[in-house]
């Protein structure tokens, strides 16, 4: 996703970039520039993230983006009469953003979509605490040759928006499933608990996270042993496996085996 949402210490400065096209907020900081490049930090409690911008051509920049955090802050805003197009990929982990109260969009891993940064103000969220992305910004008027080269007769079919208690519900059995990863709950118990019927629920989640509420239980299991294997070679695969919900070390070793590729012994020997 395309994160050009806050701003330098003065906008003027990156005119080269175009960049006179919205205004930014204060919560980054720019730490590389040149007249085709910028490189810029944001930070708060939960992490950090970095944003590099090379410009292509006039009106066209590419931006990559690295987020290791929970969550920021978008400033980003256009100004009166622009117009922009921009085309996100997300290459790896997810991003959740409010663009409007109550109304949510999501970008999964290797989603693609076109977007028009009308709604780009609020809070953007990162559910797996990590977000890489890529994203092609073209400022209409200064690039419409290439968009009437590039994109004539092409059609894009924009992810649906969810209703705020559906996203709330959602995201809470997002939470409830990944915060304990020691307790296994059933499809039926959530239902339940969360007052949904079982088919809307299943049907929501995978449109939302990309998995079925088990499957992403267990990569998302996978990736955590990942990286406790890493953190501390003095830690027994068997408790790691136990941390995980797991008292058989055998059925740990063969799930996290259909994920990473690899046993959890071999893992950490590479």
């Amino acid at each position: 996703m395309f994160l050009l949402f806050a701003g330098s210490p003065s906008l003027g400065e990156f005119l080269f970039l175009n960049l006179d096209i919205a205004q930014f907020g204060s919560n980054t900081k720019t730490i590389i520039k040149d007249e085709n490049s910028m490189v810029m930090m944001i930070s708060d409690e939960t992490g950090e993230g970095k944003m590099t911008v090379h410009q292509i051509l006039p009106g066209i920049m590419i931006c990559f983006t690295d987020m290791h955090m929970e969550q920021c802050t978008s400033e980003f805003e256009l100004n009166s009469g622009q117009k922009v197009l921009c085309i996100d990929q997300c290459r790896e982990g997810r991003i959740e953003m409010e663009n409007q109260p109550g109304i949510f969009s999501i970008m999964r891993e290797n989603e693609l979509r076109v977007d028009d940064r009308k709604h780009h103000k609020g809070m953007a969220y990162y559910p797996l605490r990590h977000y890489h992305g890529v994203s092609i910004f073209l400022e209409v008027h200064a690039a419409q040759k290439s968009l009437d080269e590039m994109f004539h007769g092409f059609s894009i079919d924009l992810k649906p928006y969810y209703d705020k208690t559906q996203m709330e519900k959602i995201c809470a059995i997002h939470e409830q499933i990944t915060s304990n990863l020691q307790v296994r709950v059933t499809i039926e118990e959530l239902s339940k608990q969360y007052d949904m019927p079982a088919t809307s629920m299943k049907k929501c989640f995978r449109e939302i996270y990309g998995d079925s509420i088990y499957s992403y239980q267990k990569r998302y299991r996978m990736n955590v042993a990942a990286n406790l294997l890493m953190e501390d070679s003095k830690v027994e695969i068997q408790e790691i496996a136990l941390k995980m919900g797991y008292e058989n070390p055998g059925k740990f070793s063969s799930a996290f085996k259909s994920v990473m590729g690899v046993t959890p012994a071999k893992y950490r020997k590479h």
